[in-house]
């Protein structure tokens, strides 16, 4: 009922968040794919690219498009670490991270205004139940194993629960 017809219209917000302030910014309009990996890495860190693809939830080959597309737009870096010369790590430039910074911290005191308006209560209530959807669509998306397994205790721990 009422949630699935909520997720529709919190998908294209969240889109249309990371793609107006890329406009903003003066960038070219990328692909939701690019924006999904930039804000990943803006949240995680650098990381490998089969890193990169499990929390993504893409094949390695689409996670390597995505990122060379980024790279030739000047949005991600990849290095070789001298330990393991087999292995790409992917990591943001600068001015990305400091772009997918903003579309995040704008996500994040959107998101605190709507629940600083449910009693505490409610507000536990409703974050941890989207925090068992948030866990049961990881654990069941292709069998692909969500990359921050304690994902459901720190959204909990965010908002107050």
């Amino acid at each position: 009922g009422e949630v699935l017809e909520a997720l529709p219209a919190i998908r294209r917000w969240l889109v249309r968040s990371a793609r107006s302030r890329s406009r903003r910014e003066g960038h070219t309009p990328i692909p939701l794919g690019h924006i999904r990996a930039l804000l990943h890495l803006a949240q995680y860190g650098p990381m490998s690219m089969g890193e990169l693809a499990r929390g993504l939830g893409v094949s390695c080959s689409t996670a390597t498009e995505c990122v060379a597309g980024l790279e030739a737009r000047g949005r991600v870096v990849k290095q070789r670490p001298l330990s393991d010369r087999r292995q790409v790590v992917v990591s943001l430039t600068p001015e990305a991270q400091e772009v997918a910074s903003q579309v995040l911290a704008q996500r994040q005191g959107v998101v605190e205004r709507v629940l600083r308006q449910l009693p505490p209560r409610e507000r536990r209530a409703f974050v941890r139940g989207l925090a068992l959807l948030a866990e049961d669509v990881e654990a069941g998306m292709d069998g692909v194993a969500a990359l921050d397994s304690d994902m459901p205790a720190r959204v909990e721990r965010s908002y107050g629960a």
